[in-house]
């Protein structure tokens, strides 16, 4: 091993980990397979992968321990329909929530085991009251998948999100919530819906105009009985964004 590979392997100690949990020889259809290369080469690359690598390092062992035995499936997975690794940033994404609740002071926060009913994401402590919360991700149209995968080569550019954005997000919410009540029937906690949002405008270049239109859409329906938390992602045209009828966790400030 190289002095580079032992310094990266350093910096992005939770990444390392989750590429060595592959054992054997790094299969051909790997996601890890070349990393060290990838971040050796590119200042843009290693940028990306220190936002997960930072995410990862909010957790604590059990946690981090559950995302990983998670996400071994998903290292060798790759989507045939073009969506790549899509599941395996999806899993990713939730510690994301994690760490969103625990900078509000949560406590005793763990990762709900999966079942063979449907439970929420993450359950823990706030202010002596339990908290349950479910983690949901909008991934890009299959315009935009099929923009990028080459099979398109020309896309739309939408300034606004169509209303069938809209629809599914508020779609997406509801099931949340069923899950949290089916779970918690006795609203004995406070419920949380955690959204990572994937616009089709990769820079986040009309991301502000985005949360205002949802943030429109849910002032003239708001959504009741959870504490809905959108996710703003590090983009090249990122800022800090609020709104009136959701919070927002701004987690690409520390990006």
């Amino acid at each position: 091993m190289t002095e580079e590979e032992r310094a990266l392997r350093r910096e992005f100690a939770r990444l390392y980990e989750l590429k060595d949990s592959v054992r054997g020889p790094t299969p051909t259809n790997a996601y890890f397979r070349g990393f060290t290369g990838h971040l050796a080469r590119s200042a843009h690359i290693r940028d990306f992968y220190l936002r997960y690598e930072r995410s990862l390092q909010g957790l604590d062992d059990q946690a981090r321990e559950h995302l990983k035995q998670e996400a071994l499936p998903r290292l060798t997975a790759r989507d045939k329909r073009g969506r790549g690794w899509q599941q395996l940033f999806d899993l990713l994404n939730e510690a994301r929530a994690y760490n969103y609740l625990k900078s509000l002071g949560a406590t005793n926060l763990h990762f709900i085991p999966r079942s063979s009913g449907k439970t929420p994401d993450l359950e823990g402590t706030l202010a002596r009251n339990r908290l349950l919360c479910e983690v949901k991700t909008f991934n890009i149209s299959e315009e935009e998948v099929a923009f990028r995968s080459g099979r398109k080569k020309v896309r739309s550019g939408q300034i606004t999100l169509p209303a069938e954005f809209l629809k599914k997000l508020r779609t997406t919410v509801d099931a949340a919530k069923q899950q949290l009540l089916a779970f918690d029937p006795a609203r004995g906690s406070t419920h949380y819906v955690y959204l990572n949002l994937g616009f089709d405008d990769i820079l986040g270049e009309f991301k502000e105009s985005y949360f205002r239109q949802i943030d429109n859409d849910l002032a003239r329906t708001p959504v009741t009985d959870v504490r809905l938390v959108l996710c703003n992602d590090y983009t090249a045209f990122y800022k800090p964004l609020y709104m009136r009828c959701a919070d927002v966790d701004n987690m690409g400030q520390t990006g």
